[in-house]
């Protein structure tokens, strides 16, 4: 599940990739559509369904935030990878988890010993286990490909594979 972190779709460079369960696809696809958020590919699978989406807005770039919880009501969990947060920028990806429409868990690809959330430590033991919480292992070029593996085992994330 490690090769599509970067570009993970041809002709599109910022994509945000949204796993979510709990709720429909047509509801997960509404609510980015009605925050101006172009689905670009999404599928259902047996526990997890998967959205991609244009990081910005239709009209103008706009780069707002993306109102997760909106899309996840009562019983709903979303996990957010935005993969290409600013390419000019040159910032790393971040990691977002929802549940019942509220932030649960958040942190900067860059900086995962700065967590943010109700349980900002939830995926704490598994990013310690992987060695990436460790500051002097952060400069490892695998480092990026390493979290989106933790995150994929710890909430069981489908295989995500691209053409």
């Amino acid at each position: 599940m490690t090769h599509w972190i970067h570009r993970p779709l041809p002709h599109h460079d910022e994509v945000n990739v949204v796993f979510f369960r709990g709720i429909s696809l047509d509801a997960a696809v509404k609510g980015l559509l009605g925050q101006r958020r172009m689905p670009l590919a999404y599928g259902k699978g047996a526990d997890w369904g998967l959205v991609m989406h244009d990081m910005f807005r239709w009209e103008g770039d706009d780069y707002s935030p993306v109102h997760y919880g909106q899309l996840c009501a009562a019983h709903g969990e979303l996990v957010v990878l935005v993969i290409e947060p600013c390419i000019a920028k040159a910032h790393g990806p971040s990691f977002e988890y929802y549940r019942d429409g509220r932030l649960v868990s958040s942190f900067s690809f860059e900086s995962p010993d700065y967590r943010k959330g109700e349980q900002p430590d939830l995926l704490l033991p598994a990013l310690t286990a992987a060695g990436v919480i460790d500051p002097t292992d952060l400069d490892r070029d695998d480092s990026e490909e390493r979290i989106v593996d933790t995150i994929s085992g710890f909430f069981s994330l489908p295989e995500l594979t691209m053409p």
